[in-house]
């Protein structure tokens, strides 16, 4: 479950906004929300029209040079990228413009078994090939090292990175990078590839224009995949790759969007390059090779564009494979050892689980569960481990409390990846364990852009929300808290994969969808209030244009949430031996709690749903939970939390609870 926010915007900010404006309220609602509070927002919002000086960027200047010396004295130069979906769009970006150049040019890109960045196998290897100058894309700024034995090779290194700085920067002839301190540039939020997009820029004299025509839609690609927050120039580069890819004579890129069902004639949204296209290009990284990415770019026919893009959809195919048996195995652990989900943070481990795919495996977990956890592979000797969390843990300053026990880190807050001697897994859990148990929980949270109403709903309104596009990182869909919707009617989408059902709000009646649950996992039922936080959408179907809702979470109307995460993270601490042993007696549920507790699953066998419904008749989570535990002492019931299930059993015997020794503990 969620925690929910949403957004309140004073009324006097959204009049002066439209007034400043002319903008339609409704948006104007959704933008003051959103931090744009005046005109001059509005406008940089909406019409930013090109991209800032490259030459703002410290050291551009410098690699400009650089790169025309080598170009003009002919000698090799390797571009070095990364092997994710911001690193393979950035390598081709510049290899192909520096080709185009006349450029003695080829493209390196290590595989995930190399590792991040520079290493110097890769770097002798290059040196050996005759290379003299190497350029880093989406890599390179930690690469001190790696740096250092470049020059010793007498070689010469330019870095292009968008990376957070560390302390001591690498022996470079130039180090690009907008996060540097004595960097000028108004906006330092942009991909690799954006930096990139910056570079090609500085080499055409500080003229944009070309860059953008010829390279903003591979850097769209690396921008969505990055994750970056899509404003400002992020936006402006995904706004104009998007009406590029539209155009583009790119056979990979074409070819591509064919295998993602996208036909020629049809426009690419961000979303739809987020979750289909940019998945198959990282495909090849985590599954394979990130050359076969790269090749697809490179593709000259459409024949062999084809044939790339059959191939990474097949290694996507094969990779989704991977991740869905590492959650199979995930939750077996889970089953046998359900202690797990009551820390702060989840682990599990598994033996040659793929690196190159715990990371997705952990984003799964940590949506399903809704805590942070780290997925561990054991190699040998060496376990790897992928973590990712929510705001209020960072992972970073954790794993940094026990760097004793690592071999390395490094990350951020939500995401992070740790590498340590596979016999110090229980010392590294433990430590864990502790760092976690002193912190408050983190709770997934969703928030809603404003709580709409029945008369703001109309398909004028939700028209124009395509004005705020292309969505993104701190530029999503917008979404809405919609209060006390009347369950008029469900049915199963796609064999009981997903659910819709109708809904009443206002008096008319709307059709939503729940991509997040099943149709039997749905445990609402025809008559019951609900509120949602969901998004709109207009479809249009036989000439007719309707209002589709589309579910990010939902609950029974008028839900105490505050109360359900405190008693949630009561039952946690008393699982775990944290709670103030003077609070265990009042935690007891009463007999008629207990009865009230197994009448309720005689209705429902969904935890979830039960627990909600307890707690709208007074009895808290942690209470219901404890419940639970006494009806599984007593082998009343079988609780199985990987599916949110609690079954009756039918043929159970007759048990006397009063003697439950769970009971009489907290007493």
């Amino acid at each position: 479950m969620k925690k929910w926010q949403v957004k309140t915007a004073p009324k006097e900010i959204v009049d002066s906004l439209i007034q400043e404006t002319g903008l339609n309220p409704f948006i104007c609602r959704i933008l003051a929300g959103r931090g744009i509070l005046s005109r001059a927002d509005a406008e940089v919002f909406f019409n930013s029209e090109e991209l800032s000086d490259p030459f703002l960027l410290a050291d551009m200047q410098k690699a400009v040079d650089t790169i025309n010396e080598f170009i003009e004295s002919g000698e090799k130069i390797t571009v070095y990228g990364d092997y994710d979906c911001d690193g393979v769009p950035s390598t081709y970006m510049l290899f192909n413009y520096l080709e185009a150049q006349g450029a003695d040019v080829d493209w390196y890109i290590p595989s995930r078994d190399e590792g991040y960045g520079l290493n110097n196998d890769a770097v002798d290897l290059l040196h050996k090939r005759g290379t003299r100058l190497i350029i880093t894309v989406d890599n390179g700024i930690s690469a001190v090292a790696e740096a250092e034995h470049i020059a010793e090779l007498g070689m010469t290194l330019v870095i292009t990175d968008h990376h957070q700085v560390p302390d001591v920067l690498p022996e470079a002839a130039a180090i690009v990078n907008p996060h540097r301190k004595d960097d000028m540039s108004p906006f330092h939020k942009i991909a690799g590839c954006g930096v990139v997009l910056k570079l090609i820029s500085a080499m055409e004299g500080g003229d944009s224009a070309m860059a953008m025509e010829e390279y903003s839609s591979f850097a769209a690609v690396g921008t969505v995949a990055d994750i970056v927050p899509l404003v400002d120039e992020n936006r402006l580069i995904v706004r104009q790759g998007l009406d590029s890819l539209y155009y583009t004579e790119n056979a990979g890129l074409r070819a591509l969007a064919r295998q993602c069902g996208i036909d020629d004639d049809e426009e690419i949204t961000s979303s739809e390059l987020g979750f289909m296209l940019c998945p198959r290009i990282n495909a090849a990284g985590r599954y394979a090779h990130p050359k076969a990415a790269m090749e697809l770019l490179l593709a000259e026919n459409p024949s062999t564009a084809r044939a790339k893009a059959e191939q990474l959809t097949e290694m996507n195919n094969m990779r989704k494979q991977i991740e869905d048996d590492i959650i199979r195995e995930a939750e077996e652990q889970i089953k046998n050892t359900p202690e797990l989900l009551n820390r702060r943070i989840l682990i599990v481990c598994g033996e040659g689980w793929s690196h190159g795919i715990i990371g997705i495996a952990s984003a799964r977990l940590l949506h399903k569960y809704g805590k942070p956890n780290i997925v561990i592979t054991i190699e040998g000797d060496t376990a790897r481990g992928s973590a990712r969390s929510f705001d209020g843990l960072s992972l970073y300053e954790m794993l940094d409390s026990c760097k004793e026990l690592l071999v390395r880190f490094g990350g951020h807050t939500k995401a992070a990846g740790l590498t340590l001697e596979t016999s110090k897994i229980d010392e590294f859990r433990k430590a864990v364990y502790a760092y976690c148990g002193e912190k408050e929980p983190a709770i997934e949270s969703v928030t809603a852009d404003m709580e709409i109403s029945a008369g703001e709903l109309t398909e004028q309104n939700i028209e124009l929300l395509e004005k705020l596009e292309p969505f993104g990182e701190e530029n999503p869909s917008p979404l809405f808290l919609f209060r006390n919707c009347l369950i008029k009617s469900k049915k199963s989408l796609k064999d009981g994969k997903y659910v819709s059902f109708a809904f009443v709000f206002g008096n008319k009646e709307y059709r939503a969808v729940h991509f997040g649950s099943t149709f039997d996992a749905f445990p609402y039922e025809t008559g019951e209030y609900v509120d949602m936080i969901a998004s709109a959408e207009l479809n249009e179907y036989n000439d007719r244009i309707t209002i589709s809702i589309r579910v990010n979470d939902i609950r029974y109307s008028d839900f105490n949430q505050d109360k359900f995460f405190a008693a949630k993270t009561a039952y946690e601490d008393y699982r775990c031996g944290r709670v103030d042993k003077r609070l265990l007696c009042r935690m007891a549920p009463t007999m008629d709690e207990l009865k009230k507790c197994y009448d309720m699953l005689r209705k429902t066998h969904c935890i979830s749903k039960a627990a909600m419904l307890c707690s709208k008749a007074g009895m808290n989570y942690c209470k219901f939970r404890i419940a639970l535990d006494v009806f599984e002492e007593a082998g009343l019931v079988t609780v199985d939390l990987t599916c949110d299930k609690a079954e009756i059993i039918p043929s159970a015997p007759k048990a006397d609870l009063s003697k439950s020794e769970i009971l009489a503990k907290l007493k």
